[in-house]
């Protein structure tokens, strides 16, 4: 995403997964999965917490022995597996505690392992060595994969789907994440409007149609609410990390004309921050966010995303269960739609991929030399196309030939142009090209280049604080996330943005990364906060294709010295 606005885990923190907040200088609710009806208790509230992180911050740097190839078994593996119990348990080098880590596990997930731990005064039920290498301490995991605490884990991550999870966009200030399944009365007390059966009520069409055209400036600084209680609209708007948005704020929908005994409530005499009007418009940090009162954990800005664990009905209400573990009303959220662009694998009939970025463009037909271009049919937006490197020039326009044989004007495309081998790849070795002036991708073996891609790199400006191009350079990707949550309070004047679980990261420079953007359709444009934004098809080919490799079961991945990471070259 953009300007460099996250800060590094320390390794004993909570997943010590990576620089977690934003990037750089960010159809309607699925049906129930779980048939919860109406009751008191908390479907959830029977599982024990997770067990806190280990602190292994003065714990020596191991060294690392070679790790078996992670490549995929010729056969199905079919047990023994290991359950993860901590949010992100880590994957220690060696069977001991250690700075150096290798990678992490969420809670839920499940690894190949060998079932003889290797036992250790540090941990006292042993250390498992995991079959594609590493080690997991047994306070952290467990061989019971049917365990409560493994089976109400997080939802493994969908890599056969375009994206990990489903994503719900936020349509509200001050929409509740809830601990746990809130009572009738808890959720009048949190959520007054409930009780307002005359507030007006938009269509589920309106909705929809104002979160998707909210949701594509989920990348870029959004403007403070207005002293009405609206967000003050602009022509750019879009979320680094989280969805950023604009435009006047929807009434919320009530529970529906049943709301299962609601009483009328008035406000309370302080009103909160998300109810309030404020002069000068509405200032609120993340901080500012955090509820902590043991039923709600903290309240959402409009335009933020969470990811979707899973969705159940309680209390005459639907409900998300967010991949943080924490419960979101559906009726306050929307699914818009994703992206489906994808890039260009490259044959041997070229080496260079063009893109078409027009709304409305057309294939021409330049027929002999010095004939006018004729037009031969319409090309879809986002088409990307092999070129076979002829370019023409007519009346000052040049047409570029592709591979099927009609021509490209340039003025509705960009292509692929990419610099020399760096001298540090080897002529078998992967890395990764980045033309900030194309706003293009090519990933290469040696000189060969082998797939082509639009991206989206960060958003520039004269403005200092609004200024959050992408930095140039060469770097070695750095570690791989299947997903990670980005956030950020945004510059001088601007909301707050979150985004949960921002799907195929590859951080590669502090908080610089290569990473899946679902929230935006605004590919071949700048639009970040800094990152490199790829479209969901294009984000997870990469992800599956750079190095280091991640193993089975595997939620992250460091790079080391032995494991080297792809690298990634940024040019202008």
């Amino acid at each position: 995403m953009g300007a460099v606005l996250g800060v590094a885990v320390g390794a004993g923190a909570l997943g010590a997964v990576a620089w977690a907040s934003g990037c750089g200088n960010q159809d309607p609710p699925p049906g129930p999965s779980a048939a919860v009806t109406s009751g008191s208790t908390d479907p959830f509230s029977s599982l024990p917490p997770p067990p806190a992180m280990p602190d292994d911050s003065n714990a020596p740097v191991v060294a690392e022995p070679d790790l078996p190839d992670a490549g995929a078994p010729e056969t199905p593996y079919e047990g023994p597996w290991l359950g993860a119990l901590a949010q992100a348990t880590p994957i220690y080098p060696t069977a001991r505690f250690s700075r150096n880590r290798l990678g992490y596990i969420r809670r839920g997930g499940k690894v190949p392992v060998n079932d003889k731990p290797i036992r250790t005064a540090s941990c006292k039920q042993g250390f498992y060595p995991l079959v594609d290498g590493g080690y997991v301490c047994g306070k952290y995991a467990t061989l019971k994969i049917d365990d409560p605490r493994v089976k109400m884990g997080v939802k493994a991550p969908d890599l056969e789907a375009l994206l990990p999870y489903k994503y719900a966009y936020n349509l509200e200030h001050g929409t509740p994440l809830y601990l746990s399944v809130p009572s009738r009365d808890e959720m009048l007390a949190y959520e007054p409007y409930l009780a307002d059966k005359k507030r007006k009520k938009k269509t589920k069409k309106q909705r929809r149609e104002d979160a998707e055209k909210e949701a594509e400036q989920a990348d870029r600084p959004r403007p403070t609410a207005s002293t009405d209680g609206t967000a003050t609209a602009t022509a750019s708007a879009s979320a680094s990390a989280g969805a950023r948005s604009d435009g006047g704020s929807r009434p919320a929908p009530s529970v529906g004309d049943s709301d299962g005994g609601l009483a009328d409530a008035g406000p309370p005499p302080d009103k909160p921050w998300w109810q309030k009007d404020r002069d000068g418009g509405l200032n609120v940090t993340l901080a500012e966010l955090e509820e902590g009162d043991g039923t709600l954990s903290r309240r959402m800005v409009k335009g933020f995303f969470i990811a979707v664990d899973r969705t159940f009905g309680w209390n005459n209400r639907l409900w998300y269960k967010t991949t943080e573990g924490l419960i979101a009303p559906t009726d306050r959220m929307i699914i818009p739609k994703t992206p489906q662009l994808e890039g260009l694998v490259v044959t041997s009939e070229f080496s260079q991929v063009g893109f078409i970025r027009a709304a409305k463009a057309r294939k021409y037909d330049l027929g002999d030399e010095g004939k006018a271009p004729k037009r031969t049919g319409k090309v879809a937006r986002f088409t990307a196309v092999g070129l076979t490197g002829e370019t023409r020039l007519h009346e000052k326009r040049r047409y570029r030939k592709t591979v099927d044989g009609w021509w490209m004007r340039d003025r509705d495309g960009t292509w692929t142009d990419t610099g020399p081998r760096p001298s540090e790849v080897a002529d078998d070795e992967k890395w990764v090209d980045v033309n900030l002036s194309r706003k293009t991708l090519m990933a290469f073996v040696g000189d060969r280049p082998v797939y082509g891609a639009l991206i989206s790199p960060g958003k520039r400006s004269k403005v200092k604080k609004r200024d959050h191009r992408t930095k140039t350079g060469k770097w070695r990707v750095r570690e791989k996330h299947i997903t990670t949550t980005m956030d950020g309070d945004g510059p001088s004047g601007d909301l707050p943005y979150s985004i949960q679980d921002v799907p195929y990261v590859q951080y590669y420079d502090g908080s610089y990364a290569l990473h899946g953007a679902f929230w935006h359709h605004n590919f071949g444009r700048e639009q970040s906060h800094g990152c490199i934004n790829l479209s969901p098809a294009d984000a997870k080919y990469l992800f599956q294709w750079t190095d280091p490799p991640l193993p089975r079961g595997w939620h992250g991945v460091w790079a080391s010295t032995k494991r080297k990471g792809t690298l990634v070259v940024v040019h202008e």
